[in-house]
């Protein structure tokens, strides 16, 4: 993949600026609570209020935090749409502002007050928040034709939070691409990204709209697909692993739909050894997806 800490560009995010306030505007003539350091063209505290009232209404855009900030910028400096600093931490996040206004965004500075109706009041903003981008997904079709092995399919997980940790063990476990459903399931989300611990950056992320279409494609592009349910008729461990395999993995609470399993070449099944008999959608597919990549890497060291 593409290294997008080089030039500051993602583009996977919609990178169309914000239309900058009116000069006329009490936004525009306001001062900064506290001077920036020469030679950086800073806006004022208050500049663009009423998009930060909008934004505060619409949290999934939202991240806020120095570490996570600090991931998302050195990651996908161009993802970040409007970079909001606490008014007298300039030069602290100096390296961050100066990112994000390569990477096209704007900077604005706000006091405590303000970064607490934009994170909420029970959040650490800890002096830092950033209004994201929409993200934009890549085509279905470009996975297809690249063929990575293994894929996984998400369908059903609702909690940004779980598809962010499934993210981060797929591709710790050498995943280079998911699918998403369009519906019934997460996108992805400023919490999805979190979450992630920046594994997010590294995967082909797609969207499909109906998953047992998209499932027959899989199969015409050469995959056997393996849907993660308790119960399954084929054990993990028995799992053939040599074949191209798409993973799929269905909700929190009611696992892989029905009409998902009738189209699936295998219903897969992880044993449990203790008395709760399934387990997080994130910690299933972690397993599942090591365990492949276990198998695959004996057999290499062994040939």
């Amino acid at each position: 993949m593409r290294d997008f800490r080089d030039k500051g560009r993602n583009p996977r995010f919609d990178r169309n600026p914000p239309a900058p306030p009116r000069r006329d505007s009490p936004a525009s003539t306001a001062k900064p609570a506290v001077a920036p350091p020469s030679g950086r063209d800073y806006r004022p505290a208050d500049a663009g209020e009423r998009e930060t009232r909008r934004a505060s209404g619409n949290d999934r855009e939202i991240v806020y935090g120095v570490e996570p900030i600090r991931e998302l910028v050195a990651a996908a400096p161009a993802s970040i749409r409007v970079l909001y600093v606490k008014s007298g931490d300039e030069r602290r996040f100096a390296a961050e502002i100066d990112l994000v206004r390569t990477g096209g965004g704007r900077v604005e500075f706000a006091d405590e007050a303000g970064l607490e109706r934009l994170a909420g009041p029970a959040a650490r903003h800890q002096g830092i928040a950033a209004l994201m981008r929409e993200y934009e997904y890549i085509p279905l079709e470009q996975i297809l034709a690249e063929q990575p092995d293994p894929i996984v399919l998400v369908d059903g997980v609702t909690d940004p939070r779980n598809l962010g940790a499934l993210m981060r063990s797929a591709e710790g476990a050498g995943v280079g691409a998911i699918v998403i459903a369009r519906d019934r399931t997460a996108a992805i989300t400023p919490a999805a990204v979190k979450s992630s611990a920046g594994a997010w950056i590294h995967l082909k992320i797609a969207r499909c709209g109906n998953v047992a279409r998209t499932i027959e494609q899989l199969k015409q592009a050469g995959y056997w697909t393996a849907a993660l349910a308790p119960g399954g008729d084929t054990s993990i461990y028995a799992l053939d692993t040599s074949r191209k395999l798409a993973i799929i993995v269905g909700s929190e609470g009611r696992g892989v739909r029905d009409i998902v399993k009738k189209g699936a070449d295998f219903i897969v099944d992880i044993p449990m050894r203790g008395k709760v008999g399934s387990l997080n959608v994130s910690v299933a597919a972690a397993v599942a997806l090591f365990e492949i990549a276990r198998r695959r890497s004996a057999v290499k060291q062994a040939d």
